[in-house]
């Protein structure tokens, strides 16, 4: 590769690090995360046996060079997230490790979305999150494989397979780079885990740890692998009356996954005039 970290002066922001990678290299779908590291002063990735962290980056103070270690024991696609997200604390500035200790984060660090949070751990965490995102799923990628294959949770699946990231990952950026109101929903045994929505998208009624709603698709009962049809459902059901009200159609499809975990993808028409 011939990016070096000299070519990413003056891209300050999660975002604009991604993208300046992506305007130098021309990368493939699935971003051979390794080499890049490696070309940006990552001098080794190694997996070790931890329980105490899912990946941690080693750095001196100066930042000259880094090392990478992750969790041997998570499944390869978190484990490709996780470099790409320890390559952000890297390349970002203002990630500074304390002195002598690793940036370790653990699997909820992995899940942060915040880069505005007061909090300094949860925003630079959501802010790597962000980096990892962006590197791996380009919003304008994203936006070229739902023009050709429609939105849906097989394009979804089929995103994720190409990318080479998890379904869940894939469907925090796809609600972010779709220019229309969509929302994805993780369940598990029918119990919200977290839910992603495009800024647009009406204000759901369930929160983390609720049953889904009784009149939703049960997606608990789904097959692993399998997709169910997308199916007009009453806004009411998700929706608070207020946000039902200018909904004027909403539609809902749900993919079984292993361990009684699921997809719920919402697809939501809205009422301009309102």
């Amino acid at each position: 590769m011939k990016i070096s970290r000299l070519d990413l002066d003056g891209a300050t922001s999660s975002r604009r690090l991604a993208e300046r990678i992506h305007e130098i290299e021309a990368l493939p779908l699935a971003v051979p995360i390794e080499d890049l590291c490696r070309a940006l002063d990552i001098l080794s990735i190694k997996e070790i046996e931890t329980t105490a962290f899912e990946a941690a980056l080693v750095t001196d103070e100066a930042r000259s060079a880094g090392h990478i270690l992750v969790n041997r024991h998570s499944p390869r696609l978190r484990r490709r997230f996780s470099i790409a997200h320890e390559l952000g604390h890297f390349l970002i500035e203002a990630h500074q490790p304390g002195a002598g200790h690793p940036m370790q984060c653990a699997l909820g660090d992995l899940h942060a979305v915040d880069t505005r949070a007061k909090d300094r751990s949860r925003r630079i965490e959501g802010e790597a999150n962000a980096f990892a995102a962006h590197l791996l799923m380009p919003h304008k990628r994203i936006r070229e494989f739902i023009s050709r294959s429609g939105v849906s949770l097989e394009t979804l699946v089929t995103m994720a397979r190409a990318f080479e990231v998890s379904k869940e990952a894939m469907a925090r950026a796809f609600v972010e780079a779709y220019s229309e109101p969509v929302g994805v929903i993780v369940s598990r045994h029918g119990r919200v885990e977290r839910f992603y929505r495009h800024e647009d998208f009406p204000f759901l009624t369930i929160s983390i740890g609720q049953r889904l709603p009784d009149d939703s698709i049960a997606p608990e009962i789904l097959p692993v692998g399998t997709c169910s049809e997308a199916e007009e459902t009453d806004p009411d059901t998700w929706l608070s009356e207020s946000a039902a009200a200018r909904t004027l159609a909403l539609t809902e499809q749900a993919l079984g996954q292993r361990d009684g975990y699921a997809l719920t993808l919402l697809q939501a028409e809205l009422d301009e005039e309102e």
